[in-house]
């Protein structure tokens, strides 16, 4: 057949498939054209077929829109009907203009019907569009398009079916196609956009050298990438096997658990046999356990798939791969595969470039369209489907149209994006999915451990949860704190929004600000809410009434916040008030955070029994609450920077608090003795409570404390007798407080690994604060030294030490690996200090005072001496036999990682 019409520019895109098959469902859905997407699949040509187009409506969904915009060919099957259908036009249109404007190759198949008649409108061509002409009078202009797309579509050269074998038909059609894809193949890496090194270390991990059987999975979540680099590396590879198979699709049939069936397609795609009596695993094991096969089984989402079509290794001949591509790791762990790919997202670089080549057909965007590029780039973060999409949308369009889609983006995502992603969300259970909007609306960038103790408090049972979330993708971890795709953010808004489009108050979830203030004003609020996120920055002023809250009964979640609260220095009245007897009965109520309460206390109507977080940053509390209250599911307690509050509250049926913060509470002078009924307290933060002179001794009785912040307190004097009691004290900050002595039971914190008491100036020389009473000064910290041996970090900067001496038995600090000693006043470092066989960062900046080095421990990595202007010499086995004696003059950098010296020698 002659080569069909094609555009130069073809090469220019990128294709997502190599075959779009245009067909009429009632006349060759389930007989050639089922034939003919088989044989193009068996052939590991990519193809997109809508196998649901018979239970569809008159218009193409934007995803089938996607799916001819990147196809490399469109073969059209123009049976005898295929010209009554509307959708069918539409498509044979949409085609047309895609082999105008992106050089796609359109190839019509003649299915038992005449060219001429498809050309020249007559016998069932020319009746249907008479029907056409008769149902839309109303648009006579749609129904002319139709008729040019036949007459254009009629005269491309293509197959006839009269007169052929059908099986000869299509194996002709595939082996055309395969030819064309090789000489100018769309699959060539060349045409793919920053994968390279990805399939270079793909191929690595599948090691085709080797004999062994391996097994590799593609991980990552939708949109990644995953079955574009299978592919990829399928192609490259696959000439080195027996037999081959792409299986796409493996979905449909876990939907149906239609296995069986499953099993015979696997089977006839590796061997080339239509005829196979397939018995289950029996009959797969037997056919292949001595053939070297190369098997893709694409988007996996059962275990069971993996179970029936690769059970185990030994079920293949030596030397086989399989590759696995899914969403979901945890899969890939279970059924033992050798090793797993993570897919990461494109860099900013990578992903215009990915977007240029199907936004304009090459590697940049054209001068206009650069800052436009670059904010769909922001969008996409890096999500190869979503620049696909998005690039292919904007293919040809003006800056006024690319402008409105960004707008429309910010509010709405797209259709064909949304859809793949929320394949990923259909498939989770009940509680996953509320963890996953929970995090997507009100926990993202949160700390891990916190956001569970509250899910954990909502019955989600996040332990297992919050793991499946991680291994489907749909979620990852970062120092510690839950973050999410973008996308994946959006996704989750949208699936809250399509809930209830019209009406925010009965949706789950609110933090849109327009919504919020809606039901709060209208009163509209229902059951069904169970989160709200208010942000006071886009407010002038709001009320919080008894009806607003009335009807929401299961709210778990309230955030009142300011999005730009670091740049309101003037820190504004507080914009929120109370109707007269405001009485809050949210007993579902988890975590409850206000910035700026504007409340002296909490009125005793707040019913908050179930409450485990409570957080109200700079409010204007000057009591919490009267008497004693029962939260005894509270777990944290923030307060800080409220400036206003003088003493702590009665703690006693608070049992289960672990975290209590009251940073910057500048009016504090008082904690109430029943902190130390808090027996599972395990951070405690005053810093910066300026008025705070003491503590009670209780607080000696808090046996699970680990980290105790008493930095800024430059009032605080003296800690309790009993401090040591602490057993379990890991972190102690006591910098910038009053501190003169430390009580003789400090020497027992044996679990201490975190020291630290910067300027705390102290006395003069002559005198002590850092021993028991009368004793010599820094007598206290050194003499016990072998009761700290746990202790990583000792900070005595600005300690007013003036005795290098003093400091002899540093060498029993085993573990130290932080020592800050600047800005004292001693002449030397005891010898001993090269003992500190972990130590690794030395600070001895502004120590004037200071004459020699000794030989300093080879575990350091960062010596910082600035300003030390009394240094003459260094030891020369300070850094080894790398630096001599020497006398410095100027800065010197020696061969660790950082040294600076600024001495006054002349």
């Amino acid at each position: 057949m002659a080569d069909p019409s094609s555009s130069s520019s073809s090469s220019s895109f990128p294709w997502s498939y190599d075959v779009y098959l245009s067909y009429r469902g009632e006349d060759t859905g389930y007989n050639f054209t089922a034939h003919l997407h088989h044989a193009l699949c068996r052939k590991g040509i990519r193809t997109f077929i809508d196998d649901h187009r018979l239970a569809r409506g008159q218009f193409i969904s934007p995803e089938l829109l996607a799916a001819i915009e990147n196809s490399m060919f469109s073969i059209i099957v123009l049976s005898e009907n295929y010209a009554s259908s509307r959708w069918c036009l539409e498509e044979l249109v949409k085609i047309l203009e895609c082999k105008e404007s992106r050089g796609q190759r359109v190839l019509p198949i003649f299915y038992n019907v005449d060219p001429s008649d498809v050309r020249k409108h007559i016998g069932k061509f020319g009746e249907a569009l008479a029907r056409h002409e008769e149902n839309f009078k109303e648009n006579m202009g749609r129904v002319r398009i139709w008729r040019d797309a036949l007459i254009q579509v009629g005269n491309l050269s293509g197959w006839d079916s009269w007169n052929k074998h059908e099986p000869m038909l299509i194996k002709g059609i595939v082996a055309y196609i395969w030819d064309n894809l090789c000489n100018g193949s769309s699959n060539c890496v060349e045409n793919l956009v920053g994968i390279e090194s990805s399939i270079r270390e793909i191929k690595s991990l599948l090691f085709t050298e080797s004999l062994d059987i391996r097994m590799v999975g593609i991980w990552g979540m939708g949109g990644i990438g995953k079955t574009t680099l299978a592919r990829a590396v399928y192609d490259q590879i696959s000439h080195q096997f027996e037999a081959c198979c792409f299986l796409e699709n493996v979905s449909d049939y876990w939907k149906k658990r239609d296995f069986l069936s499953l099993q015979e397609k696997f089977l006839s795609q590796l061997l080339e046999d239509e005829n196979l009596n397939i018995k289950g695993c029996i009959s797969i094991k037997a056919s292949l356990h001595s053939k070297k096969v190369l098997i893709v089984i694409d988007d996996v989402n059962d275990s069971k798939i993996l179970e029936v079509l690769i059970g185990k290794h030994d079920w293949f001949g030596i030397g086989s791969r399989i590759i696995i591509t899914t969403r979901n790791k945890g899969l890939l762990v279970r059924h033992g595969v050798n090793e797993v790919y993570e897919v990461r997202k494109l860099n900013d670089d990578i992903a215009l470039q990915l977007f240029s080549r199907f936004a304009f057909g090459n590697f940049h965007p054209i001068d206009d369209y650069v800052e436009l590029s670059q904010y769909m780039v922001l969008y996409a973060q890096g999500l190869p489907l979503a620049l696909q999409v998005l690039g292919s949308f904007l293919f040809g369009k003006s800056k006024h149209e690319w402008q409105s889609q960004l707008n429309k983006l910010k509010k709405i995502p797209n259709e064909v994006i949304q859809n793949v992603l929320r394949v990923s969300f259909d498939r989770l259970d009940d509680n996953e999915r509320e963890i996953f909007l929970d995090i997507a609306c009100f926990f993202q960038g949160h700390d891990k451990d916190y956001v569970m103790e509250i899910l954990r408090s909502c019955g989600f049972f996040p332990d297992i949860r919050i793991r499946n979330l991680i291994e489907k993708s749909l979620i990852f971890v970062v120092e510690n704190k839950l973050m999410m795709h973008s996308l994946l953010q959006r996704m989750g808004w949208e699936i809250v929004r399509q809930a209830s489009p019209e009406e925010p108050g009965t949706r789950s979830r609110l933090w849109i600000h327009d919504d919020v203030n809606h039901v709060l004003k209208k009163n509209t609020g229902t059951e069904e809410v169970q989160g709200i996120s208010l942000d006071l920055s886009r407010l002038k002023e709001i009320n919080f009434t008894n009806e607003a809250f009335a009807q929401m009964k299961k709210l778990r979640l309230l955030k009142v916040y300011k999005s730009n609260f670091l740049m309101d220095f003037k820190r504004e009245e507080c914009k929120v008030h109370f109707s007269r007897g405001f009485k809050f009965h949210c007993e579902e109520l988890r975590h409850l955070y206000w910035y700026e309460y504007p409340l002296k206390s909490l009125p005793n109507t707040f019913n908050l029994k179930n409450l485990v977080d409570l957080n109200m940053p700079y409010s204007q509390i000057k009591q919490l609450w009267k008497g004693t209250k029962v939260l005894e599911n509270l777990k944290f307690m923030n307060l800080k920077h409220s400036k206003f509050l003088t003493e702590t509250p009665d703690f006693s049926r608070v049992t289960n608090l672990e975290e209590l913060v009251l940073k910057g509470c500048i009016s504090l002078y008082k904690v109430h003795p029943s902190l130390g009924d808090l027996n599972k307290l395990n951070f405690l933060s005053l810093k910066n409570c300026n008025m705070l002179k003491s503590l009670p001794s209780s607080i000696c009785d808090l046996k699970c404390l680990e980290v105790f912040i008493l930095s800024g307190c430059s009032k605080f004097e003296e800690l309790p007798e009993n401090f040591g009691n602490l057993e379990m004290l890991k972190e102690f900050y006591a910098n910038r407080t009053a501190i003169r002595v430390l009580p003789s039971s400090f020497s027992l914190l044996r679990n201490l690994e975190i020291l630290s008491f910067k300027g705390c100036k102290g006395p003069p020389p002559s005198t002590s604060w850092l021993l028991p009473r009368s004793s010599n000064f820094c007598s206290l910290v050194w003499s016990p030294l072998s009761s700290f041996s746990s202790l990583k970090t000792l900070r005595l900067r600005a300690c007013n030490i003036s005795d290098g001496a003093t400091l002899d038995s540093l060498g029993f600090l085993y573990s130290l690996e932080d020592l800050d000693l600047s800005e004292n006043n001693f002449v030397a470092l005891p010898s001993d200090i090269s003992q500190l066989s972990h130590l690794k960062m030395l600070g001895l900046e502004n120590c004037k005072r200071l004459k020699a080095l000794p030989k300093l421990p080879t575990s350091i990595r960062i010596l910082m001496a600035c300003n030390c202007t009394s240094l003459e010499t260094i030891s020369n086995q300070s850094f080894g036999s790398l630096l001599m004696t020497v006398r410095l003059k100027e800065h010197i950098y020696c061969p660790i990682n950082r040294v600076r010296f600024s001495c006054g020698i002349s």
